[in-house]
């Protein structure tokens, strides 16, 4: 190779060192604010009166819009590039966090537009969604911007980035709420407090939930949450005050501006990576928002198999994600606390995917990785639902929340860098995005379930999910075989050539 060879292939690695560092930063940023508003959305939906179906849909309405436009997204950006494509989903994202805050603020009786709160919390989880959906165009500029043998460590950049921002987001968000806890009140509840007279009487918990149970049920958990909220006797009017005062707004406004701030740093240092001078498969196949791309990814023997592992294994994790928060409310967690815990597994996920997994996915490989870590969250499942069932200690769910986050921090990565090595260069956008489609629906349909399994007990989502993930590790387990089979057919081909 020539010293001018040389010298251009040392200025186009470092222009993809530049591209992979600007992408992590910019994701990293917007997951911020993803990880202020996560924790907090089904107790925020609790506090509306969201009954559970409606608290199932407002969970999956994220993912259900990622679902319908990640694949239009990321076929999309193979025909106009990458960064514009990402620049509208931060600037989306900016919008709807903004939205987000105006639509808390409202309380339980405001409206604005003549839209109640309850309404507006949907419709800025679906215009997040929307513009949320653009993470497969990020994932395209990594294998753009890697070759195959660094794929999956430029994969586990975009879990880095979400690890850390969902360490820092909660942390973030426990600064923007209160130490109290919350009691979700049916409309007859909320209108009984709402009429209590001013008064400066004691109340005690015993009092409380003597008062609410001749409105309708208490459950256990805000019995619990009644006996913290009145350790000790408070004033009759400061109990109302905080039972009809609406959540903290400072959370969507504080992920408005950090998404924002990604906005400008994009538009100021992200430069495009897409560079292929052949016509892509988008355009070949008419392709933007098609469902018809989907299935015939599907459908293709190149796909099947790593995008049912996806799916599977997402659909698990999802109904974990959604249902902890309302597990926790069950231990008697403030908003705060539960903010810390998952800070706690964003650290452990940063950890995971940050150093765990890019050290050693590169030495056991995709598949004994993605392996490895459906064996650690189905163990870590199955203890999540013990503890549900109060057979463990609630304590123990610090010890056991590192098992499931590090096991999907291997698995994630592997299964991604997988599916890209497995798509041509100019199908990138559009299989990744496919991907991406099949996760969020995933996402869609494993809150839903998961929420609604809490009427039966508080195990019942964790030993669902402990079972599904035996059934992708089978599934897993065909990639294995597969690979197997591609290089015994690849070493027979080399034999028959010599």
């Amino acid at each position: 190779m020539s010293e001018s060879d040389t010298s251009s292939a040392d200025s186009v690695n470092r222009s993809h060192k530049t591209t992979l560092l600007i992408v992590f930063v910019v994701v990293f940023i917007d997951l911020l604010g993803f990880g202020i508003v996560l924790p907090l959305l089904p107790r925020y939906g609790e506090h509306f009166s969201a009954s559970k179906m409606q608290l199932g849909l407002l969970m999956a309405s994220f993912s259900a819009m990622q679902f319908l436009f990640a694949p239009m997204w990321g076929a999309l950006s193979d025909r106009i590039g990458r960064r514009p494509v990402l620049l509208v989903g931060l600037l989306g994202s900016t919008v709807a966090y903004a939205m987000f805050g105006v639509a808390t603020s409202l309380g339980r009786d405001g409206t604005l537009l003549g839209i109640g709160a309850l309404a507006w919390l949907f419709i800025t989880r679906i215009a997040a969604g929307i513009a949320g959906a653009t993470i497969a165009t990020a994932q395209a500029v990594i294998a753009d911007s890697t070759g195959a043998k660094g794929r999956g460590k430029g994969m586990a950049l975009i879990g880095a980035a979400f690890g850390i921002g969902f360490t820092f987001g909660p942390l973030i968000g426990a600064g923007c709420t209160s130490g109290n806890v919350s009691l979700s009140l049916n409309d007859d509840q909320y209108a009984a407090v709402k009429s209590w007279e001013e008064s400066d009487s004691s109340m005690t918990a015993g009092q409380l939930v003597t008062e609410l149970k001749e409105h309708g049920d208490l459950s256990q958990a805000d019995s619990e949450s009644a006996a913290q909220l009145l350790e000790t006797p408070r004033p009759r009017s400061e109990v109302r005050e905080i039972l009809l005062s609406p959540p903290s707004a400072m959370p969507g406004y504080v992920a408005a501006a950090l998404s924002g701030l990604a906005f400008l740093l994009a538009v100021a240092r992200l430069p495009e990576s897409r560079t292929a001078t052949e016509e892509s498969a988008a355009r070949r196949h008419g392709g933007l928002l098609q469902l018809g791309v989907l299935a015939r990814h599907l459908t293709g023997g190149r796909f099947t198999a790593v995008l049912l592992s996806i799916f599977i294994t997402t659909f698990a994790f999802a109904q974990f994600e959604s249902t902890l928060s309302l597990l926790t409310r069950e231990f008697g967690y403030s908003s705060r606390r539960n903010f810390l815990l998952f800070a706690y597994i964003g650290a452990v996920l940063m950890v995971g995917q940050g150093m765990l997994v890019r050290r050693l996915l590169p030495k056991t490989g995709e598949f004994k990785m993605a392996l490895c870590g459906v064996a650690l969250m189905t163990v870590g499942f199955l203890l999540i639902a013990l503890t549900g069932n109060r057979t463990l200690p609630a304590s123990s769910l610090w010890l056991i929340l590192p098992v499931v986050t590090i096991g999907f921090s291997a698995v994630t990565p592997s299964l991604q860098s997988i599916l890209s090595q497995t798509a041509g260069d100019d199908e990138q956008g559009a299989v990744l995005g496919t991907g991406q489609s099949l996760s969020s629906l995933a996402r869609i349909l494993g809150p839903y379930v998961g929420i609604q399994m809490l009427d039966i007990s508080a195990a019942s989502p964790y030993f669902t999910g402990a079972a599904l993930m035996v059934a992708g590790g089978i599934a897993v387990m065909t990639l294995g075989k597969a690979a197997n089979n591609a290089s015994a057919t690849d070493t027979a081909d080399e034999a028959d050539e010599s």
